[in-house]
């Protein structure tokens, strides 16, 4: 049975753990809000997830965190 590797690039996970705290902070902050649709939450995270990793795309942090970091 073959294994199945995979090669994360160096850097990749302090990334991760920054993306997922911003994450954290932000979609701890939207449960706040007072919606009482069941969807809520689930769309609220991955709205939370993309425009934080936009937002830091946009910043030009991933590239710095890349250049000074790695």
């Amino acid at each position: 049975m073959k294994l199945i590797q995979m090669k994360f690039r160096e850097g990749v996970i302090g990334e991760s753990v920054v993306v997922g705290l911003t994450t954290l902070a932000i979609g701890s902050a939207l449960m706040l809000v007072p919606v009482k649709s069941k969807w809520w939450p689930f769309a609220g995270t991955f709205i939370v997830g993309f425009v934080a990793h936009m937002g830091y795309e946009a910043a030009g942090m991933n590239e710095w965190f890349c250049d000074n970091r790695m």
